[in-house]
């Protein structure tokens, strides 16, 4: 299945070697070009952006699932904020340590692939890893449509719902969403939240207009023991739509950036109040295995002690409740122990502005755009 996997890419590589055949010369000699002053100008083209989302850039690029393509950050680093502190890949440099990798001596051949290793790139060269006509720094783009839209905010609801659950409040988030009135670019929602079996791109872009007003209005007078959690969930929340929707402006000033960069930060200082509703099946079942279990340890615990038998009934009974407390604040802390936000989509969110800075906005480099043009094909075809 691996060679098969190697096969395909390699033959990809090629397919995409003859296309982009002429850029690379031209990248070298130029061509004259009639531009927008009226005049001729000695032009030199550089593909400055691949508009792909995760998958396809990881695979174009011959980088292991589930690191980052634009950075050599660790997966254990990647529910932190900043990720100024990892170096940029550089993919001609992996080129040459391929090279070595195959056709050096015998200790140079393990020290490259070693390199190799250590920053999961694989030993199949990348689409573009020998190109001239390539941007290195701005070639793998951050996808708005599939790491902001089918990715955060849908990891953002999963959190919120249960958060909602847990307090029992899902019945007024849903009553709430189902009457949000129609607005001029926002059509209203038929079905409550949790009806919704399947979400499209365009109800996530419906979704952000709405969410945190919605969930402000669901979280309205809290219990004393509510506030807290209540108010850092709301922050969570708005500071990752907040993020999203200024990365989606069509003009950046450093001011903006600013704020981009602040709201993620602040995203990030708020969002452990989610941590236990990130545990993934695993840690889950290991957590009912742990109940279980601390359960009959309470249980032989009281009975093996001789003044147990001397309690009145209501006095069991809230031994018992108080065990039931303890083991289910042990639960809680194993779950927010055990879990984490180390996912590749929450990490590539702090490539936005750097991309942002170098591009200018992202919305022309979005998968959105060729997932449109795709979409009309297909329905041409269909009529």
């Amino acid at each position: 299945m691996k060679e098969q996997q190697i096969r395909n890419r390699e033959v990809l590589r090629k397919v995409f070697e003859l296309i982009l055949r002429p850029l690379d010369a031209l990248f070298n000699t130029g061509k004259l070009m009639l531009c927008a002053d009226s005049r001729m100008q000695q032009c030199y083209p550089v593909i400055c952006a691949w508009t792909a989302d995760y998958f396809e850039n990881i695979h174009l690029h011959s980088i292991k699932q589930p690191h980052c393509p634009v950075c050599e950050a660790p997966k254990s680093s990647f529910g932190e904020g900043n990720s100024s502190s990892w170096q940029l890949r550089d993919y001609r440099l992996y080129f040459q340590t391929m090279i070595l990798a195959t056709q050096g001596d015998g200790m140079e051949r393990r020290e490259a692939r070693q390199y190799l290793e250590d920053r999961a790139v694989g030993t199949s060269e990348g689409i573009f890893w020998n190109m001239k006509c390539i941007s290195p720094t701005t070639i793998i783009v951050p996808d708005i449509l599939h790491t902001v839209y089918l990715s955060m905010l849908k990891h953002l609801m999963d959190c919120v719902t249960s958060f909602i659950e847990q307090h029992s409040r899902i019945d007024k988030f849903n009553q709430l969403w189902a009457m949000m009135p129609p607005y001029p670019g926002f059509a209203r929602f038929n079905k409550p939240y949790s009806q919704v079996t399947q979400w499209s791109g365009k109800e996530m872009r419906a979704l952000r207009r709405v969410i945190v007003p919605v969930f402000a209005a669901t979280l309205l007078n809290p219990s004393a023991s509510q506030k807290i959690p209540f108010t850092e969930a709301l922050l969570c929340v708005k500071n990752l739509v907040y993020f999203h929707l200024m990365a989606q402006y069509r003009y950046h000033t450093e001011a903006t950036i600013e704020y981009m960069e602040n709201y993620l930060e602040e995203f990030h200082c708020h969002k452990d109040v989610f941590s236990r509703f990130r545990a993934s099946k695993s840690t889950k079942k290991v957590s009912e295995a742990l109940k279980m279990q601390l359960t009959l340890d309470k249980q032989e615990e009281q009975e093996s002690n001789p003044a147990w038998n001397n309690l009145s009934a209501a006095a069991k009974r809230r031994r018992v409740d108080e065990d039931k407390t303890q083991i289910k604040s042990d639960i809680a802390q194993h779950l927010v122990d055990e879990s984490d936000f180390n996912f590749v989509k929450m990490h590539l969110l702090n490539h936005f502005s750097d991309h942002i800075c170098q591009l200018g906005n992202l919305l022309n480099v979005s998968s959105g755009l060729p997932e449109k043009a795709m979409m009309d094909l297909k329905q041409v075809y269909r009529q």
